[in-house]
This record gives C-alpha cells, structure tokens and sequence, in this order.
C-alpha cells in the first residue's frame, strides 16, 4: 500500500476514535476542566519560588512570609491532586465506557456474521481484535486524548509565562522544537507499521495457542508435545520480533525527542546565566524560567507518547473496523410471520461460497408438521449441509427452501432459526452445570422441569449418581462426561426450547442401539406434535421415520418408508443387512455408552 493511501487511513480511523470520544463530549468537558485546574495551578508553583528566591536575595525575608509561601505550596498541591482524581475519573472512566461500547459492538457484529465467514477467519485472529485491538483503542480514548490536551495547553502556557520573562531567552532556547516536529513527522509512520505487524503475529500466536489447547488431549494421545512446543516457538518467536523492532524504534525515538528537548535546558544555563549575571533578569527568574523550561519539557516528550498511542490506536481501529463494516452474507427477511414447522424442498442444488464444486444437486421433497423425516447416506453426501440450509446458516438459492410455505429468504432470521431445536453432529456442552447446560437457550428452568427433560433422553439417573447431581460442572466443551452423556444432554436442552423442528444430526451415534431405542421412543412421546429430523448413519434410528431420503454425492437416490425402501432391495437394503450382521455381532461380544 502506497503512503498516501496508509496516511488516508490513519485520518479515517482517528476520526472514527474521536468520533467515539465526543459521544462522551459530557465527560471529556470535566475531564479538561479538571486537567486545565491541575495545569493552571501547576503554573502558580514557579511564581511562589520566584517571590522566594528574590526575596531571601534581597534580604527582606520574615518567617510569618516563609510561612505563608510554605503554606500557598501546599494549598496548590492539594488543589492539584483533587484536581487530577476528577480528570483521571471523567476521562479514563470514559475511555472504559468506550472499551466497553465497542466490546459490545464487535460482539454484536460477530453474531451476524454468517458461518461461512468463521470457516475462513481463524479464531486467534478473532482474539486478537477482541483483547489488543480494543486495549489500543481505549488507550487512544483515554491516556494518549488527555496527554494530546495537556501538551498543547501546558505548551502554550509555558510559552506565555516564559515570554513574559524574557522573550529573548524563549526564543533562544525554543531551537530544537522544530526538530522534534520533524522527527514526530518521520516517526509516526514507522509506528504505524511496525505495531500493524506485532497485531499480525499476536494474531497467529493467539490462534495456535487456542488450537493446542482444544486439542491438548489430542497432542497427549500421540505423544506430540515436543513438536507442538516448536511450532508454538516459532510464533512465539515471531511476535518476541516483531514487537522487538517496534520496541527498537520506539526505544529510539523517544530518548531522542526527550534528549533535544533536555537541550533547552543546556541552552538556558549557558544563555540565562550570562543574563542573571549581567543583571537583565533576577536570579528568582531565572529559576521561574527553568521550571516552566521544564514544564515545557514534558508535553515535547509527550509527543512521542501520544503519537505511539494513536499510531496504535489508529491501527487498531482499522483492523476492528475492517469486521464490523463486513456486511453478513446472509440478509433477514422482511416477513415477521413466525411459519408453521412444513418444509418443502425444491430442486435444491447448492455449492459453498468461494467452491465450485455442488455439494447438494436437485434435492426435493415435503415433509408435513408434526412428521419425522430420516436422512441416511455415507459420510460426506451433503446431510449436514441440508438441515444448515433450512436454517439459513448457509444461504440456499431463492426458491428452492421453503418453511410454512414461505421461502426462507423471506422470513426473518430469528423467526426462522428460533423454529428449530439443533443437535450438531459435535457436541458443545457450555463450562457450566448440567442443570444450567440443560437450560441454555430457555432462561431459567425450575428443578423438576430439568429433571423431566433429562428423564426423556434417559440420563436422569446418571446425573443424580453424580456428588453434585445437576449442579455437577462438566468442564470445557463437557470434557467431564462421555461422548454419550453429552449428545444425551445436548438432546436435552433442545427440547427444552420447545421447538417447532427438531433436528438430530447423528446425536445418537455415542450410544449403544438399546439406549438409543429407549431414547428415541421417549422423544418422539413427548415429540407428537414436532417436527423431527433425524439424521444417522444407523438404520435403527430412522426406520421409524414417516419418510427416509437416503443420500449419496449430494442427491437423493432413495426416498420413501422403511418398508417401501426394503422392498426396492437397493442402497438402503444393503445398508441395513450390513448392520443387522453388526447388530449381531455386537451383542455377542458386549457393547454400551463411549
């Protein structure tokens, strides 16, 4: 990217920050009011010393003066740090409500976001905007906003106190200010770069410590710890580097800037005491000259601090912006209709954004409320893809999905998808407690409705076995349980939503085939009036469905009942021979629950 475009969109992003700056303008006004209290009575402080310095050498010193000097010091102190409580409570106070503001925001925003947005942005990337992005930002909003004021209003001050001194000597000792100008100029774009790069590689080291830490049971398994150390090094080493050369810059420009900007002072000792010596001003201001000279000092060093913080900031707000101004691929209906649980499918064909290659092709059927559909078919033949289509977690093509009778472009997200109770073929279990995983998605349950929903997917029992019963924290991703307790859970609390459509993706497969009867049977009682969709591998699971749609590379090859689907003597047929002799086989060696 060219320069001019980099510095265009360093004025973007800053406007954006100020932009969220004034809408706490309230705020930002006491903040400086308070901020300009602390100056103007840091001004006072020299003046008190100057009357003191001029007095004692003059010789016209009493004690009840020296008392009353002592005194004004200490009243001005005071004034100072309750002036300094109020402007750190308004601003930095409001910088954290701007942190927390755009939290929200870039949550929000997330939740919009299609799944195909996730499929290809890593969730270390998505870290990194969510912890470093927003600190730079706050940081922006808060101390670098405030040190920006302070600067010019303690650089303007100072001047004035300085000119009224001697304008001779301000002038002479003003000489490197230029020179910090142009460094502040040269510096600022280097900043920017070198800390996009150190959010780049935070990004790909978040993201490789999130994936070894899910898999961390994996990596044990295989004994592959020393290789995953290395390959975290690598990242780890990346980022120690590339916040390095930040640091080295940074390191750089800010002894220089605080070096010439201690040359002032050099230039006052040789200058300003010729003066005193010669008489053109008193020894009381010269000492005046040096702390306003010094009072100057701070806002020339505060340079440096501000433009790193709003370097970053800028930086940071661009690569947050670039999300939140992604428009969601899939856009919510205009009707507010909540549909009745009917799907009609119609000559479905559908291929992943970004791929060629048609994952579904010419798929069609109906299946009435209150009916439960089947879908069986070897492992990549588009089941999973079908039932996210209905739900518009992908967006089918206009016309070919209907729910209710509406198309399901038309509906409005939240009507459409509140419609369907969801078990994904990976369970996800919340690092809560049964009870409250039970609940998620239906506010708070009483005690006995839980229990009944855990009676319906038969693990009732096994939870109460447990020392803290539903109160029982089943850990990350419900590491706790067995694969079979999770789905049985995972059942649990999509029926306590109450659906309209219940979908089981293969939430059965870590169970043995009694268990699963005895689930399936309880379902679909406390079920009648839902409409169930039951994909499986297992032909036990869904030859009790009104209509089985049998799949393979995307297309329905077989449909119809479990007993029209035998008598064909095709796909399906050999599907269930080939099981009944597992079946078999199972029972004489033993099986149950994973």
């Amino acid at each position: 990217m060219s320069r001019p475009k980099e510095k265009k969109a360093d004025r973007t992003s800053l406007k954006l920050i100020y932009g969220r700056i004034l809408k706490h303008k309230k705020a930002l006004f006491l903040g400086i009011l308070a901020l300009v209290g602390v100056d103007g009575l840091q001004l006072v402080v020299p003046l008190i010393f100057r009357r003191v310095i001029d007095a004692l050498a003059a010789g016209d010193v009493t004690e009840g003066f020296i008392w009353k000097m002592g005194l004004a010091v200490v009243a001005v102190s005071l004034g100072m740090a309750v002036c300094r409580f109020f402007w750190r409570w308004f601003i930095v106070g409001a910088s954290h409500r701007i942190d927390r503001d755009l939290r929200s925001e870039f949550y929000t925003h997330l939740q919009t976001l299609p799944a195909d947005y996730f499929d290809k942005t890593k969730v270390g990337d998505v870290m990194a905007h969510a912890t470093n992005d927003i600190n730079a930002v706050r940081m922006a909003c808060g101390m670098a906003t405030i040190a920006s004021f302070d600067a010019i209003f303690m650089s303007a001050a100072s001047i004035i106190m300085l000119v009224t001194i001697d304008w001779r000597l301000t002038l002479v000792t003003m000489i490197p200010l230029p020179i910090i100008a142009l460094l502040v100029t040269r510096f600022s774009g280097m900043i920017h770069d070198r800390f996009d790069k150190v959010q780049m590689a935070f990004s790909e080291l978040s993201d490789k410590a999130q994936e070894a830490f899910s898999g961390i049971r994996v990596v044990k398994a295989y004994g592959d710890e020393e290789s995953e150390n290395g390959l975290f090094d690598a990242k780890a080493r990346l980022n120690m580097d590339q916040n390095i050369h930040l640091a080295r810059v940074w390191g750089f420009f800010q002894p220089l800037v605080a070096t010439l900007a201690l040359a002032g002072s050099a230039i006052l000792l040789s200058a300003g005491g010729r003066m005193v010596i010669g008489g053109s001003i008193s020894l009381g201001q010269f000492v005046a000259f040096s702390s306003y000279l010094a009072m100057l000092t701070w806002p020339m060093m505060a340079i440096g601090f501000v433009v790193n913080m709003l370097q970053r900031g800028a930086a940071s707000m661009a690569r947050l912006m670039r999300i939140i101004n992604t428009v969601p691929s899939i856009s919510d209906g205009g009707d507010p209709a909540v549909p009745e649980p009917l799907i009609e499918v119609r000559g479905l064909t559908f291929a992943y954004p970004e791929t060629d290659t048609n994952v579904l092709e010419e798929v069609g059927f109906t299946i009435e409320s209150g009916r439960t559909l089947g879908i069986v078919g070897r492992t990549g033949s588009g089941k999973t893809t079908l039932v996210e289509l209905l739900m518009r977690l992908y967006d089918p093509p206009r016309g070919t999905v209907f729910v209710g009778g509406r198309d399901v472009a038309d509906l409005k997200l939240h009507n459409l998808r509140g419609l369907f109770g969801y078990v994904p073929q990976e369970t996800f279990l919340f690092a809560m407690t049964i009870g409250e995983n039970i609940s998620f998605g239906a506010g708070s349950l009483p005690a006995e409705r839980v229990r009944e929903l855990a009676e319906t997917v038969d693990i009732a029992s096994e939870i109460e076995s447990f020392p803290l019963g539903f109160d029982t924290v089943v850990g990350e991703r419900g590491v706790t349980l067995s694969g079979g307790q999770k789905q049985r859970v995972a059942i649990a609390r999509a029926l306590a939503t109450n659906p309209g459509i219940l979908v089981l993706d293969d939430s059965l497969s870590a169970v043995d085939t009694e268990t699963e009867d005895v689930i399936l049977k309880a379902v679909k009682r406390k079920t009648r009036n839902i409409t169930t969709i039951i994909i499986s591998h297992r032909i036990s699971t869904v030859q009790h469905a009104d209509l089985v749609l049998v799949m393979e590379r995307g297309r329905i090859v077989e449909k119809g009942t479990h007993e029209q689907l035998l008598s064909k003597d095709g796909f399906y047929t050999e599907l269930y021979r080939m099981q009944q002799l597992e079946a078999e086989a199972q029972k004489t060696s033993g099986g149950g629950d994973n």
